[in-house]
């Protein structure tokens, strides 16, 4: 009996120690995304048990990849997932073995047999592969009619479509074709309806490649000619030989580049309004076409990052988990549609690689047809006074107004004097001589008028005195422009511990084609050189790099090339003067990774600015606790300022065996100093400390715990005094993280004491929560938020259009013949409506404090379509509830809103409510599908003259 026992428990050790061996063909193989296209193992792999997975770990739904399982190739978007993680097992090695009856290494080529060769043929035909064959196409194509009781019948259609694949033995095709009729959103500034219809098309084989439709030039190799640009055209590319590649590009633009920079509102996420080239609120952004950075660093678009932005309104919001302080200096830069002048690009490179040479060749060239003006009709008068500008921009304006005739639904100025003082006065009288004046906003006590008030018709301008104000009856004349930089770049290395770098670039930047004057500044050179060195390459590697840069004055590019701050990093008022940038720098760093960093830097200008600056950081790791630190000094001077910079930071962090914890010390100190030695108001300081505590696995599951203490000092009386401090306490975690269950919690709240206005408090949170139930069958997810911000207060006028038209009408209750906003009334008639109601671009903002609520709950039947009878019939269906509602409360003192539900009007600013149920029938698939939508809205916005609520019910069929 005890045998048999004893022999009954080896073998359930057996099993159990079987059960732990990982399979040696098992594979785990992390990829980081360039193309489509990836191979991931040179043999077959098995198809069962095969996972993707994203960044994060999660796994990826099959419907968003395809696999060749035979060929060990997957095709995924690249746009979507830039890292994933395959899990996979390869087939049995006698299975992908090739068999020979032969060994390979004692076959020897037959080159001694200089006879004449005879082969065996037949009458078969040479086998010819179709052109088009293994072409793959997906998407859809819909055509609808859409017609309701309160609306005209319309027709919508909407066109996605992919393709690729072969189009014959060596030239394969990619594209991506993207049309909608969507209409102009609403409050925006969408004037374009090709921006929202996409064309790319993409042919290539082994040694070439073709571009054509929507794609994006970028050039990331060039020290000077760093650029990303949206444009529409075509661009080619060849590999001529194995060490020279060529290319070229021709389009037209689809916009200009430019920079708006803003500080953030202690607490404040946004949205923050992103004005235009000349300060204008009314523009149109190239979606995807920004870079933000947040102090000189960089951050990512999107919901789950750092920031969104509404490109039809230009306005960027924070997210919450990106909590907004008052010393963040914000810098955007964006392009813009620019429809003055038809514009044309070209972009041509050629590359030549060898073993110890690398020499690129790089042309860029942007200009306007100034003869093919769009949206700016210049008269000769115009081109007159723009040829006389120059590069001047102070002096490529015109006069506004001209004469007008009298009409109720414009505003009239008529010509006053006051003294010896002509200036234009706001008239209703139809008997004087009336002008339509367009007024310019030219700066703070630039202008000599202001604005007086809106009315229904538009802005009402009064004139104040010279330089009083901040409008001018003008209008700015846009001059057409002209880009163009050649670069040529070399990498020498003549041995492996010895790199050589030269890259000289010329540019030719005309301001102005109408005009000759200031011709002489268009062109300008510059040069950088650079040597690197291992000196020492044992445990330690001892490396030198040494670089001097040169930049003539009036040398530019159209993007830049210097870091968004290196103005503030240097104490520069002006950088537009002929430039000597010395650098000169020792790395110290082993296999570990822990390295000593020293850089000497000499800067100076022409125009008598002179700064040395020293920088050092070192990052230790001794065996669970790292040690990094970051500092510099700068000292510079000029003929207007004599100044000190330090800048200083330093982190120490431990790892526990499941926890961790660190803190870290920061300061920052600018003396900036006249020539009297007395502080100029640009001079601050600020200390900020910081510490934390975290358990898990950031990766998995986690929680991390901190507080941060920061005390910002300025000019003060002619020394540093104290402004504000501010205490921050945050909580960071993932509690929950498997395959059925995710739960997240974030939370910062933040206390400022302000020496010289009110304190301030603020709280930002967000919870997250996914639970998926019986095998997919049911997917509920729940997203609760509470952030400060703030919410447009809308302008907008009446503007007339033929009767029947509009939707408005207007009754003049006071008989004035001015249209005042509370006459304007929702017409009753057709025959009334003839006015219609344009917003104006948000400038005026409340603040607000937001709770927001976003709940979805999906049943799945499809996963029943194996099934029989009844679960088969409802295998055809899936139903889908979403709610959102986001509640915005105005922010008295440090009061918080915490219930989204809470829709008392009395508090209530702004509200977005939104339910909606739909039911599909044949979702996503083709041939025919079915949607019942009901739905339920409730919306309030601001005025500028009050609230205004609106709730709505709707139901939709759609087939």
């Amino acid at each position: 009996m005890y045998k048999k026992l004893l022999l009954l428990i080896l073998l359930l050790l057996g099993f159990s120690i079987q059960s732990q061996i990982v399979s040696k063909d098992f594979r785990r193989t992390k990829f980081n995304i360039l193309t489509d296209s990836i191979q991931i193992d040179s043999v077959a792999i098995n198809s069962q048990k095969f996972r993707v997975l994203d960044a994060k770990q999660h796994i990826i739904d099959p419907q968003e990849y395809q696999i060749n399982f035979l060929k060990a190739l997957l095709i995924i978007d690249s746009k979507i997932h830039s890292e994933i993680t395959v899990e996979y097992f390869r087939f049995p090695e006698f299975i992908t073995k090739v068999y020979t009856p032969f060994d390979k290494n004692r076959i020897v080529p037959n080159n001694t047999n200089t006879g004449k060769l005879y082969s065996f043929t037949t009458n078969k035909k040479a086998s010819i592969t179709p052109l088009f064959n293994g072409l793959e196409t997906k998407g859809f194509l819909t055509r609808g009619i859409t017609s309701g009781n309160n609306q005209n019948a319309v027709t919508n259609s909407a066109l996605d479509l992919e393709i690729s694949g072969k189009i014959s033995n060596s030239v394969s095709v990619r594209a991506n074709i993207f049309d909608t009729n969507i209409p102009l959103q609403e409050n925006g500034y969408s004037q374009n309806i090709t921006d929202f219809d996409r064309i790319f098309i993409e042919l290539y084989s082994k040694n070439w490649r073709v571009k054509a439709g929507d794609i994006s030039l970028q050039n990331n190799e060039s020290y000077f000619m760093t650029f990303s640009k949206q444009i529409a055209g075509l661009e080619i590319e060849a590999q001529v030989n194995e060490n020279l590649k060529i290319g070229a590009s021709g389009a037209v633009v689809r916009g200009k580049f430019n920079t708006f920079t803003l500080v953030g509102n202690e607490g404040n996420q946004g949205p923050y309004k992103i004005l235009g080239p000349n300060n204008e609120p009314a523009f149109v952004m190239i979606a995807n076409s920004e870079s933000v950075y947040v102090n000189g660093v960089k951050i990512e678009a999107g919901e789950n990052k750092e920031y969104t932005i509404d490109y039809n309104l230009s306005e960027i919001t924070f997210n919450t988990t990106f909590p907004i302080t008052n010393d963040m200096r914000i810098w955007v830069e964006f392009q813009y549609s620019d429809r003055n002048y038809t514009r044309f690009v070209t972009y041509e490179q050629a590359k030549y690689t060898s073993e110890k040479l690398n020499i690129s060749g790089y042309f860029y060239s942007e200009n306007d047809a100034k003869n093919q003006p769009l949206q700016q009709v210049l008269s000769e008068n115009q081109k007159e006074i723009l040829a006389n500008a120059g590069n001047n921009t102070d002096l490529m304006v015109s006069e506004s107004a001209f004469l007008d005739e009298y009409s109720e639904n414009k505003v009239l100025y008529k010509k006053s004097i006051r003294g010896a003082i002509e200036f234009f006065e706001y008239s209703t009288n139809p008997i004087e001589d009336l002008y339509t004046v367009r007024f310019t906003n030219v700066g703070s006590n630039k202008g000599d008028y202001i604005l007086s008030r809106t009315v229904s018709s538009g802005n009402i301008y009064e004139y104040v005195g010279i330089n009083l104000g901040d409008y001018n009856p003008i209008i700015k004349l846009v001059a057409p422009s002209k880009v163009q930089v050649f670069v040529v770049k070399s990498d020498y290395n003549p041995n492996k511990k010895t790199t050589i770098q030269s890259e000289i670039a010329l540019s030719n930047n005309d301001a102005n084609l109408f005009s000759t004057i200031d011709d002489t500044e268009n062109k300008a050179i510059a040069a950088k050189i650079g040597w690197q060195q291992i000196l020492i390459d044992k445990k330690w590697q001892l490396k030198s790099t040494i670089n001097h840069e040169y930049v003539q004055q009036n040398f530019n590019t159209e993007q830049g090339w210097e870091p968004v701050e290196f103005n503030r990093d240097w104490n520069l008022l002006t950088n537009n003067a002929t430039k000597n940038y010395f650098q000169s720098n020792f790395t110290l760093q082993n296999k570990k990774k822990d390295f000593v960093f020293y850089q000497y830097n000499n800067l100076s200008y022409d125009n008598s600015f002179k700064g040395n600056k020293h920088e050092i950081q070192s990052k230790i790791r001794l065996h669970q606790t790292s040690f990094s630190a970051d500092a510099s000094l700068l000292k510079n001077s000029s003929s207007e300022e004599n100044n000190s910079f330090l800048r200083a930071k330093a982190t120490v962090e431990h790892q526990f065996s499941k926890s961790w914890a660190g803190a870290y010390t920061q300061l920052e100190k600018n003396s900036r100093k006249d020539n009297n030695q007395e502080y100029i108001n640009t001079s601050h300081q600020f200390k900020e400390y910081e510490t934390y505590f975290g358990i898990g696995d950031t990766a998995t599951v986690f929680s991390k715990f901190g507080y941060n203490y920061r005390n910002n000092d300025s000019i003060k009386l002619n020394q540093f005094t104290e402004i504000n401090h501010r205490k921050t306490f945050y909580f960071n975690s993932k509690l929950i993280a498997n395959k059925n269950t995710q739960l997240s919690v974030y939370a910062n709240y933040r206390m400022t004491k302000n020496a010289f206005r009110q304190n301030e408090k603020s709280l930002s949170s967000k919870v997250m929560y996914q639970q998926k139930l019986l095998v997919d069958f049911v997917n509920f997810n729940i997203a609760y938020e509470t952030s400060s911000g703030n919410i447009a207060r809308q302008d907008y006028i009446y503007v007339k259009t033929e009767i029947g038209q509009g939707f408005y009408t207007w009754i003049d209750y006071n008989s004035d013949g001015v249209q005042d906003f509370d006459e304007f009334e929702i017409a009753q008639f057709q025959d009334q409506a003839s006015y219609l109601r344009i917003p104006l671009p948000n400038l005026r903002f409340i603040a607000t404090q937001s709770a927001k609520w976003k709940q979805s709950i999906g049943i799945n039947f499809n996963k029943w379509s194996g099934k029989d009878g009844f679960q088969k019939i409802l295998s055809h269906l899936s139903n889908q509830i979403f709610l959102t509602v986001n509640n915005e409360q105005e922010r008295v003192g440090t009061s918080f809103n915490f219930n989204p539900f809470d829709f008392n009007e009395d508090k209530l600013l702004g509200l977005n409510y939104s339910f909606r149920n739909q039911l599909y029938l044949n979702r996503n698939l083709q041939n025919y599908s079915a949607t019942l939508t009901i739905g339920n809205s409730k919306n309030k916005q601001q005025f500028f003259i009050g609230s205004h609520g609106k709730q709505q019910s709707s139901n939709t069929n759609r087939f």
